[in-house]
């Protein structure tokens, strides 16, 4: 699958603007500011109805309208075309930035558990880098990107998941104030302990899948390095022995929200192997690079279809050994590169340039 055009209206900076990619490799050349990345972010856009960039889908939205759309034509593997779309709108009435949003199939409206999984997506950007240096909220929003696109029970799973963790916290604060009893936890607990588990396996499998990955891996620098997933376990009996402590903090201790990863490697000492801490920088960006590719195998494996790569800017990044391995893994997958260098046009030579 690839995708063949791409229509903007109303989206960041475009009012209206179509796109025609080639199957394969794609480079977009443009000055800082000429909204390569807003194109990026338009594909993803499609995958989820999410940003990569924003948790706010009004920033979305171009300023001088009230709806933004984007639309696309892919070419499935037996060349069928298939049109998709996802648009936002909002109530110009509205004060608040109330968004409502719909996702189309052939121009029909469907339900979103109905059009996940149609397009996916692995975004390679500079501030990947935060996977490792940055907080665990970081690194749990990256493990949330992977099935936001594919799976509609881990979505809903954690959506369930973080209404109850709202709930049960406020209900915590209640007891505290002898507003509530202890026993009008139960329903919301029993929220959280379901929901939970549905994460926790989606998140286990995908640690182990990378885990394969690096340790298969022909490049010595990356197979030296593995994910350390600590997941926050939660259970009936977890909740029941963190009760007094939740109450007296006035919030829940344990669970996904709570979940951390680490890339690591062998090559450091056993005590500690956490590159955010004995890594240099160059040993970094290699690491999410890594990451990145066992992401693309991942859903490759999973779902046997093969992801739109979206590289946004990422060859300053890397030293020449992996600008090379990157080119070579993009030859087998329809890529959309950004760059505001013209030299990248030598590193990709048989790419089509798209000229902002």
């Amino acid at each position: 699958m690839y995708l063949s055009k791409l229509l903007l209206q109303n989206f960041r900076s475009y009012q209206n603007q179509l796109f025609e990619f080639d199957p394969k490799l794609n480079l977009i050349l443009g000055p800082n500011g000429s909204g390569k990345t807003n194109i990026l972010e338009a594909v993803f856009f499609l995958s989820s109805g999410k940003s990569f960039r924003s948790s706010s889908q009004s920033k979305l939205i171009n300023w001088s309208s009230y709806f933004s759309s984007v639309r696309a034509k892919i070419i499935d593997n037996q060349k069928d075309t298939t049109e998709i779309e996802v648009r936002i709108s909002k109530d110009p009435k509205l004060s608040t930035s109330s968004i409502s949003r719909k996702f189309l199939i052939e121009k029909v409206v469907k339900t979103r558990k109905k059009y996940l999984g149609i397009i996916k997506n692995v975004v390679f950007q500079p501030e990947d880098i935060r996977l490792i240096t940055g907080s665990p909220t970081r690194r749990r929003d990256f493990l949330d990107e992977i099935f936001f696109q594919t799976e509609w029970r881990y979505s809903s799973a954690l959506s369930q998941y973080n209404r109850g963790l709202k709930h049960r916290n406020e209900l915590l604060d209640q007891i505290k104030q002898n507003l509530a009893s202890p026993n009008d936890l139960f329903y919301w607990d029993q929220v959280l302990i379901k929901n939970s588990k549905i994460i926790h396996d989606f998140r286990i499998a995908f640690v182990k899948s990378v885990n394969t990955f690096f340790s298969n891996h022909n490049d010595s620098q990356i197979n030296t390095i593995s994910i350390n997933y600590r997941p926050s376990i939660l259970n009936e009996d977890k909740l029941k022995n963190n009760y007094q402590i939740d109450l007296n903090r006035g919030y829940t201790q344990i669970g996904p929200h709570r979940d951390d990863f680490s890339l690591d490697n062998s090559i450091f000492g056993a005590t500690d192997k956490n590159l955010a801490f004995w890594g240099s920088r160059g040993q970094q960006r290699l690491a999410v690079l890594a990451l990145r590719l066992a992401q693309i195998n991942f859903l490759e494996e999973t779902y046997h279809d093969k992801p739109i790569l979206l590289l946004d800017d990422i060859f300053s990044e890397l030293d020449l050994e992996h600008q090379q391995l990157v080119v070579k893994v993009c030859q087998k997958y329809q890529t959309i590169f950004t760059s505001s260098e013209p030299d990248s046009i030598n590193i990709l030579g048989n790419a089509k340039i798209i000229q902002l």
